[in-house]
């Protein structure tokens, strides 16, 4: 099968290769899949730079992505369910074993996959891993009905979902983008939108309930000038040594701080599904490319000039 690896840390561009790989066979409790798209996120672009090496199980050798759809190829001992040829949308947590949805076939627990209708399979994908991650940082947030709230990053991945998902929750998004951006962050139907670059943070149009910080670029002048007291800020990436202190000194802050620890499950991308389902979430899909433009989609990703996600045709 054809499969996305790297062989040592470095940038994307000069360590990641399309090779021919042997096809993973199902385990007890697994199913193997038959990718038909995978979504790509920042996330694996740090992993194969090494950038939290320590945190996740990516050492190279090893392959690229964590969220994929495709279709149920094989069952692994013990598993009956979901049916060989249903279409599935599914995870790899690289915080449990390393990565790979960057590849033909996937073998993977069946507890990590959630069975879709077949024409969500391009769209879906995008669901696991960045749509996740908004709807759990506004849980941390703790979001609700009639607050004001800032997505700083808001045309990424993730970012684009947050906006969308503090609308769903009742609050009142503000997203802050590049210029180049602010057209496509119009569709996501802020309160307001924000040029980062050049408005000076006091010109945001703080202070807000909740801070979802999906860049992690905000330092403690902009927190302390965009939060009250009460307030909550949720940051994507880890920041050390804070991610290991805010847990003991939010205990007497004024403003509470969070890094968001990523759990995959299928019950919230269940939730993000029947959204997308009844129109009330849409993810902001960049690009489409095919798996032979893949290496050319991380690196633009990694460069930072993608808005929302990008989607790779695998099959």
């Amino acid at each position: 099968m054809r499969a996305l690896r790297y062989d040592a840390f470095g940038p994307v561009a000069s360590v990641v290769r399309l090779v021919e790989a042997a096809q993973p066979r199902p385990g007890r409790g697994q199913v193997l899949v038959r990718v038909k798209y995978a979504a790509i996120n920042p996330l694996d672009c740090k992993l194969v730079v090494g950038e939290f090496k320590r945190l996740f199980k990516s050492k190279p050798p090893a392959g690229i992505g964590t969220e994929f759809s495709g279709t149920v190829e094989a069952l692994g001992p013990g598993v009956a369910m979901p049916k060989i040829g249903t279409p599935v949308v599914g995870f790899i947590d690289p915080s449990v074993r390393p990565p790979g949805a960057l590849q033909q076939f996937v073998a993977v627990d069946a507890k990590d996959v959630l069975a879709i209708d077949a024409a969500d399979l391009d769209t879906a994908c995008t669901l696991p891993v960045a749509g996740v991650a908004a709807l759990q940082m506004c849980r941390l947030g703790e979001v609700k009905g009639g607050q004001r709230v800032l997505v700083h990053g808001a045309a990424g991945g993730v970012g684009s979902f947050a906006v969308q998902v503090v609308r769903l929750l009742g609050g009142k998004p503000v997203a802050t983008g590049s210029r180049l951006s602010h057209p496509v962050l119009a569709t996501l139907e802020p309160e307001a939108v924000v040029n980062y670059a050049t408005q000076k943070v006091s010109t945001w149009g703080g202070p807000f309930s909740v801070v979802l910080d999906c860049a992690s670029t905000l330092g403690d002048a902009d927190i302390a000038e965009l939060l009250p007291n009460g307030g909550r800020y949720v940051r994507t990436l880890p920041a050390f040594p804070s991610v290991l202190l805010d847990p003991v000194l939010n205990a007497t802050r004024p403003v509470k701080r969070f890094t968001l620890k990523l759990k995959p499950n299928t019950d919230d991308v269940r939730t993000l599904l029947n959204w997308m389902r009844r129109g009330m979430l849409k993810p902001l899909i960049s690009e489409r490319v095919t798996f032979a433009n893949a290496i050319a989609a991380l690196d633009q990703l990694q460069a930072g000039r993608a808005h929302g996600k990008l989607v790779v045709g695998v099959s």
